[in-house]
């Protein structure tokens, strides 16, 4: 694929009664939706996958780094 330009802005993110600002990056030059980073969401919540269920669910956990 090659080098893609990738635009990074501040958003608002509300995920149920939580909202928190973060980085996000967006480009128009990737054939599939992804995460481009981490930081600012992965290290403010303990994610927790389940594809088994149908349909597939996410847990989110807040957590508090001091």
């Amino acid at each position: 694929m090659g080098k893609v330009p990738v635009y990074f802005h501040k958003v608002k993110v509300l995920l149920g009664p939580e909202l928190f600002e973060t980085v996000a990056g967006f480009s128009w030059g990737l054939t599939v939706g992804g995460i481009l980073g981490r930081r600012g969401f992965f290290e403010s919540f303990n994610v927790t996958f389940d594809s088994s269920a149908d349909p597939p669910t996410i847990e989110l956990i807040r957590t508090y780094r001091v």
